[in-house]
This record gives structure tokens, sequence and C-alpha cells, in this order.
């Protein structure tokens, strides 16, 4: 079988129809900083987990609500040129709407809330519990891609851009966060979608 047939049967394949209401788990690493007017920062490596619900709300279209813990932050030079970043961790609620373009990839955009779980600083002069310089709570909005397989694997890739700043009294000049994540996702589980009955003349 020549490798041009080969791909086009496998194409084929993943494009069976995907989208089903369902239970999974997800995961996979992030970058993120703090977007601010005055301040400058570099990007900072982190991860997210959790699981998520998958809902399917119309022939091309599927709500996703999720529950995910994440490490985010982000990274600063100092006037000195020395490196100095601020570690974060946030219980996150993402609400996303999945619109379908064919039967595998999607475009996705919602809303994102979280709580803050702790905050650390790395300086120069070693390492301080800054969690009370922190707001409690984040929100902001996302927007991404993803390709969901019959198999039951889920791929996304999602940007992430706060609303709200993340410390207390303008402190970075109101810096809020941001962030880019790619993740990779299972459907363990179905939900049974309901039946609609048809009325009897």
């Amino acid at each position: 079988m020549r490798p041009v047939t080969l791909l086009v049967l496998l194409l084929t394949h993943l494009a069976l129809p995907a989208q089903h209401s369902g239970i999974g788990i997800k995961g996979g690493p992030l970058a993120s900083d703090a977007r601010s007017g005055a301040t400058r920062t570099n990007l900072l490596p982190g991860g997210s987990i959790g699981c998520y619900f998958a809902l399917r709300a119309g022939p091309r279209m599927e709500i996703q609500p999720e529950l995910l813990v994440s490490a985010l932050g982000a990274a600063y030079t100092l006037p000195d040129g020395g490196r100095s970043s601020v570690r974060t961790l946030y219980a996150q609620v993402p609400l996303s709407f999945k619109l379908y373009a064919g039967n595998v990839l999607n475009l996705q955009a919602g809303a994102q809330m979280g709580r803050l779980l702790m905050a650390q600083q790395t300086s120069p002069n070693g390492s301080a519990n800054v969690t009370p310089d922190h707001e409690e709570w984040d929100y902001g909005m996302i927007l991404g891609a993803g390709a969901d397989f019959v198999s039951g694997i889920d791929l996304g890739l999602r940007f992430y851009s706060g609303l709200r700043p993340m410390q207390h009294d303008g402190h970075l000049v109101y810096a809020r966060n941001r962030s880019i994540a790619l993740s990779v996702g299972y459907r363990v589980g179905r939900l049974r979608s309901p039946k609609l009955s048809r009325k009897r003349r």
C-alpha cells in the first residue's frame, strides 16, 4: 500500500464524528507572565492538571466546564541586572464554548475564574511567601483551538488573559496574569445524551 493511500485512510478514520458528551482528565505544560503597562516580565514555565466535562450542545458545539490546578508566575529583571520570579498556584474553573469547524477541529472561547492557593517569590536574597500581597480571586477570558479524536483523545492550545490585577493596591502597576497552555486530555467516560421524543399526533 502506498504511503499516500495509508495517510488518506488514517485521516479518514480520525475524521469520524468525535464529539460526544463525556468526562475526561487533562494536563500539560504552559508558559505564563504578568501583563503590565509599565513593568516588563519574562515567561515562566509551569503546568496544569485536572478534569473536564464535555457537554454536547448541538451538532457542531460543545460546552466544556473544567476544574484545574495550575502553576503560573512571571520572571522579572531587577535594576541591578539580577533575576527575580513569582510563582503562583491557582485552582481554576474555565468554561469554554467549542465550535467545530469539522468533525475533529474546533475553535474555543470563554471565561475563566481562579482562586489563589499560594504565591512564592524567589530573588537573590532568598525565597518568601507573598500570598498576602496577591488578590484571592482572578478572572479573565480564554481563546483557543483544539482537535478532538474519536479515540477519546483531546488536544488543545489555549491563551488566557486576566482582567483583574493579581496584586493588591496596584503593585507592579496593575499586573494581570497571562498564559498560553498546551493540553492533552482523554475522555475516560461518556455521558448519555438526552433522547428527544416525538410528540404523537
